[in-house]
C-alpha cells in the first residue's frame, strides 16, 4: 500500500509540476485528487483509501478533467 501511494503522489507531483509550468498555478481539493485517482475521499481524516490496483500514468494523466498524455516525452498536460 504504501508503495501504490508512493507512484500516486510522485504522478501528482509531475501532473502538478507540469500545470504549473504551463498555467501558473493549479488548485484541486483533497476530494477531486483522491476521487480522480479512483479513491474515496474521507472528508473528516483528510484521506484517500483505495482498492488494489494498478493504474498506468496514462490513465491517471486521462482521468483529470482535460488531461493529455505525451506518451513520447512520458508527460501529463492538464487544461
Amino acid at each position: 500500500m504504501l508503495n501504490r501511494n508512493l507512484v500516486v503522489g510522485i504522478s501528482l507531483a509531475v501532473a502538478l509540476t507540469t500545470v504549473g509550468c504551463a498555467a501558473g498555478k493549479a488548485r484541486m481539493t483533497g476530494a477531486s485528487m483522491c476521487q480522480a485517482h479512483g479513491g474515496t475521499y474521507n472528508a473528516t481524516t483528510k484521506s484517500c483509501s483505495y482498492t488494489a490496483s494498478t493504474k498506468s500514468a496514462k490513465d491517471i494523466c486521462q482521468s483529470h478533467p482535460g488531461g493529455y498524455w505525451d506518451d513520447a516525452a512520458g508527460f501529463c498536460e492538464i487544461n
